[in-house]
């Protein structure tokens, strides 16, 4: 077995949450600033802790993002109605279980936003471990987050294999010194991101893994 544990990134790599994510934020920013962003342009603050994602907008005021990011967990739960589970991903989860993999999940959500917008899918229950952005002060694309899971479970980095879909991921894997594998089904702009692997599809990588993981 190349790896004996297989670590997710949640957000547009198990589920496909990029529509939920930008509307809800872009009405919180026009409800707030009364200025009307173009989702398209909101698209970098995919995959980064959500009070980090305004440094990537440009909003500095604690006044201001501490009016919009309440606004903006609020009205997530409003979209959850247009997140889905990736096709694939149930039966690829599901062998690898079967298989011995230990499953886990890095996320830039919160605990609480854990519980609210993935729980529910019904899939949670697959992991044995999950951390989230209350476990560690420092987030991705550092690699804190990886080296608090990594002692958590008393693995070392050759035993990883870290699937995402974003550059944040693919740096956090790389900083840890651990595999990466992009996950080109939910990723926006797979060009230059740096990984050990790639797959198109959650089928695609199922299969790679009963290829015996080939170079």
């Amino acid at each position: 077995m190349r790896y004996s544990h297989i670590v997710f990134d949640i957000d547009n790599t198990l589920i496909d949450t990029t529509a939920a994510v930008l509307h809800s934020l872009q009405k919180a920013l026009r409800e707030v600033t009364g200025e009307h962003r173009e989702v398209g342009k909101l698209a970098p603050v995919l995959g980064i802790p959500g009070l980090q994602a305004f440094e990537m907008l440009g909003i500095q005021s604690p006044e201001l993002i501490f009016r919009i990011y309440p606004l903006w967990e609020k009205y997530m739960n409003s979209y959850q109605h247009t997140a889905y589970v990736y096709e694939g991903i149930r039966p690829l989860l599901k062998y690898l279980k079967n298989e011995g993999y230990d499953l886990g999940i890095i996320t830039s959500k919160t605990a609480s936003q854990y519980e609210s917008t993935f729980v529910p899918f019904g899939i949670a229950g697959y992991f044995q471990c999950t951390v989230t952005a209350d476990d560690t002060v420092h987030h991705k694309p550092g690699p804190e987050p990886m080296n608090a899971y990594m002692w958590m479970n008393d693995v070392r980095p050759s035993q990883v294999l870290y699937v995402g879909d974003s550059v944040y991921d693919m740096e956090c894997a790389l900083a840890a010194g651990t595999d990466s594998a992009l996950a080109l089904w939910g990723c926006h702009d797979p060009e230059g991101i740096p990984s050990t692997c790639r797959f198109a599809a959650p089928g695609d990588m199922e299969q790679w893994f009963r290829d015996g993981c080939p170079a």
